[in-house]
This record gives structure tokens, C-alpha cells and sequence, in this order.
């Protein structure tokens, strides 16, 4: 019985109650239809006018059709994480609503069995906000890069300029008047009708979600300097491996396998740092703890094969407890979640 949490990580094939696939361009072919895409050249200015890569007419039909319910669900997940925490924003908040925005669609299919199209196009939506996101902070922990106080425009410009809005495939379909309402509503509003209701089951929902992608990262990162140490076949391969999860990137010091286990923990204590509770019934309180545990693991003595043991115990017991959140009962094994062949690469004897 595949659990909630395999089922979020693995399955490429849902859709929304309107046919479209939930996953968009990241998934395979064998799940897709034939009129499943519109691409048509992007007439928006800036770097996407008229650019090589398309964008998805069909994703922007159904976004226009329930905007006003897109944005209210925004402002839903947004107020709610301000009522846990003190919003100024910062990169990191604006990285935390976007994770409660893209976990909607797992909510409604783990919790009612089917996905409202808007909560599908918002969680498309706000990837692209966690990714640029994500280039802000990679430009805050290793060029020293301090935000600006953040309003619609700026972020409009940033994320312009970071070149977020030409995805490896397309370029974002939102007009420039969606993209600046879009990015007010990170900054402000309520939210109200039947979603704001339960705005605390879907905060609580949502902040496992977030704070599982991390780990994850965490983990992935804490990984990746054993097998530098190893320096195995296996290992070298495994290190070729699209990042976990995929929307995140690589970030690691040079000469990773040279690094002395202590400094393995010093540079991992600040992405730990980044899991912070904020579920309205405090049940993510642990992650913390399991991203700290994370760090302190990577530092201690020990071969590759104990350390991975370490982290891989620490981290199934973190998805153990995202899977009780997701409302599921078969906590997914470790290996289901990470890149194959790893268990073996530190089992092997080279």
C-alpha cells in the first residue's frame, strides 16, 4: 500500500477536476494527451517577449477563468502563516506561502479525493514563486545579498530580472497586470468564503509540507558529502543525480569530500536553521529538532556507511510524522524517496 507521502513524490499522473495534469510540464509523456498543451509565443514584454521557449495558453485560460478564487486562496494560505508567524516578508516567508500554495492540490486529493482546478493553478503559480525564491537565497548565503523591503513592483523586477520567468521549458504565461495583483496578494489580504474556514487545516497541512521539502534538501546535502568521501563508481554516478527534490538546488563547499566532518555540520546548521514551526496545533514542532539532527549527524566520527545510517533513521522518522500529518497510516520507506541505488552505493564495499 503505497503511502500519502510516495504518493505526492512518485505519482505524475494526477489531474484537477477539469482534466488538467497537476504536475504541467514535469510530467512524463506516457501520462500526457495530445491537447493537453497550447503553446503559443509569449507577447509580454521583458525577457520573455516573443522568446524562443513558449508559454502554455491552455494553463493560461483556466488560471484567468478562476483567478479571483486563485487569489483569495493565496490570501487564505498567506494570512494564515502571518497569524503563526511575524510576516515581514522575507525571502524565507515568501518561500514558506509559496510551499502552502503548491501543497493545496496534495490537500484536496489526500483529504477530499479530488483537486478544484484553482487550487491546481495556484500551486503552479506559486512554484515559480518558491524558485525565485530560492535564487534569492542562494544569492543571500553566498554573496552576502540583503533583500529589499519588498513590495509588488520590486518583486515583479526581481524576479524578472533573476530570470525566473523562463523556465527551462517555457516562460511563465502570466500577464504583467496578473503578476503584479499576484504579488500584492503576498503582501496583504484575508481570504474569506468556505476556504478560510479551514484555513488552519490547510496551514497545518501546508507547514508539513514545507518543512518536509527541506529536510529532504537537508538530507540530500548531507548525503552528497558522503559520497564525495566515497568516491566510488557508484557514488560519482549518484552525484550526477538531479537535486532532492527537484525544484531545489545544489549548494555545498568546494572540495565537499575534503571537508572535515565538524565543518560539515557548520555549513549545513544554517539550512537546518531554515525549518521553523508554524502550524496553527504546533505538530511540525519536531522538524526542527530532525533538521538540527540532520546537521549534528553529518558532523560526528564515523564511516560513510554509519553516517548515512545516522541521517537515514533520523529522516525516516521525520516522514514518518509528515505522513500521520497528511492523514495516511504506511509511513513510505526511506529508499522509495531518494535517488535509487544509494543504500547500496554505502553498503558496497567499493
Amino acid at each position: 500500500m503505497t503511502s500519502l507521502v510516495g504518493k505526492m513524490v512518485t505519482e505524475a499522473f494526477h489531474r484537477d477536476d477539469e482534466g488538467r495534469l497537476l504536475r504541467e510540464g514535469r510530467t512524463p509523456d506516457e501520462f500526457r494527451k495530445p491537447d493537453d498543451f497550447e503553446l503559443k509565443t509569449c507577447p509580454y514584454a521583458g525577457g520573455r517577449f516573443q522568446h524562443e521557449k513558449p508559454m502554455n495558453a491552455s494553463a493560461l485560460r483556466q488560471t484567468s477563468a478562476h483567478w479571483d478564487e486563485i487569489c483569495n486562496a493565496l490570501a487564505v494560505v498567506r494570512s494564515g502563516y502571518a497569524a503563526a508567524r511575524p510576516y515581514k516578508p522575507d525571502v524565507m516567508d515568501l518561500w514558506r506561502v509559496s510551499q502552502l500554495g503548491s501543497s493545496l492540490p496534495w490537500f484536496f486529493l489526500f483529504k477530499r479525493g479530488s483537486v478544484p482546478a484553482y487550487a491546481a493553478a495556484l500551486a503552479k503559480a506559486t512554484q515559480g514563486v518558491g524558485l525565485w525564491t530560492q535564487h534569492m537565497l542562494v544569492r543571500q548565503l553566498t554573496q552576502q545579498w540583503q533583500p529589499p523591503v519588498f513590495d509588488a513592483e520590486i518583486m515583479a523586477a526581481d524576479a524578472e530580472a533573476s530570470g525566473t520567468l523562463i523556465g527551462p521549458a517555457e516562460v511563465c504565461a502570466g500577464s504583467d497586470k496578473m503578476l503584479a495583483r499576484f504579488f500584492e496578494t503576498y503582501l496583504d489580504g484575508e481570504g474569506t468564503g468556505e476556504l478560510a474556514a479551514m484555513r488552519d487545516e490547510l496551514i497545518t497541512f501546508g507547514a508539513h509540507y514545507a518543512s518536509f521539502k527541506l529536510i529532504v534538501w537537508i538530507y540530500y546535502l548531507a548525503r552528497r558529502y558522503l559520497l564525495h568521501e566515497l568516491g566510488t563508481p557508484a557514488a560519482l554516478e549518484l552525484l550526477q543525480r538531479p537535486c532532492e527534490p527537484a525544484d531545489f538546488f545544489v549548494l555545498e563547499s568546494p572540495d565537499a569530500g575534503k571537508v572535515p566532518r565538524p565543518m560539515r555540520a557548520m555549513w549545513l546548521k544554517p539550512l537546518a536553521d531554515l525549518v521553523v514551526p508554524f502550524a496553527p496545533d504546533k505538530s511540525d514542532a519536531p522538524h526542527a529538532m530532525a533538521a538540527l539532527q540532520l546537521a549534528v549527524a553529518s558532523g560526528l566520527p564515523g564511516t560513510p556507511a554509519e553516517t548515512f545510517a545516522r541521517l537515514d533513521t533520523i529522516f525516516g522518522a521525520a516522514i514518518g510524522l509528515v505522513e500521520k500529518a497528511f492523514g495516511g497510516t504506511t509511513p513510505p520507506t526511506t529508499d522509495s524517496l531518494i535517488a535509487a541505488g544509494t543504500r547500496a552505493a554505502f553498503q558496497s564495499p567499493g
